[in-house]
């Protein structure tokens, strides 16, 4: 009996490291693609959210607005059906709020706050810590879970 309650405390302190690991580039490959699974199951071809959404990663057009503003480049949104532009278009963003975080807190970005800002946009990784107040905070926490479980 004993042994099984130190396996949970293990497993239950690890789960709490695993949510709150901080993201390096080979963490962010990683995040990008629990989110290619969670998303579209790998489908280059999907549209979703009544046809905002494109490709592996259902990426909307502001989100390639956000990566050309910070990076210069020039993609529209239907090149989102390419799979290797879906996937540097997370990395360039996800990248870019990662170094943002790290300079506002001193501190690394957790995927779950990269998380966050995938599915909310750039500020809502400060929603990480907030309570379960407001609609947009359970879908956050909602997708963040579908996410975490594309991890593993």
């Amino acid at each position: 009996m004993l042994y099984d309650c130190t396996i949970m405390k293990v497993k239950h302190i690890v789960a709490i490291l695993a949510l709150t690991a901080t993201v390096s580039g080979q963490n962010i490959d990683r995040l990008v693609e629990a989110l290619v699974r969670t998303e579209s199951n790998g489908n280059a071809a999907a549209i979703g959210d009544r046809g905002k959404a494109l490709g592996i990663l259902q990426i909307h057009a502001v989100m390639v607005q956000d990566f050309n503003r910070i990076t210069g480049k020039n993609y529209r949104h239907a090149d989102m059906f390419d799979e290797i532009t879906s996937r540097e278009v997370a990395k360039g963003v996800l990248n870019f709020y990662s170094k943002h975080i790290e300079k506002t807190t001193n501190r690394k970005a957790t995927e779950k706050e990269l998380g966050f800002i995938w599915n909310g946009g750039g500020g809502s990784w400060r929603r990480v810590a907030s309570p379960m107040s407001d609609t947009k905070q359970k879908n956050l926490e909602a997708y963040w879970a579908k996410v975490y479980k594309n991890l593993k």
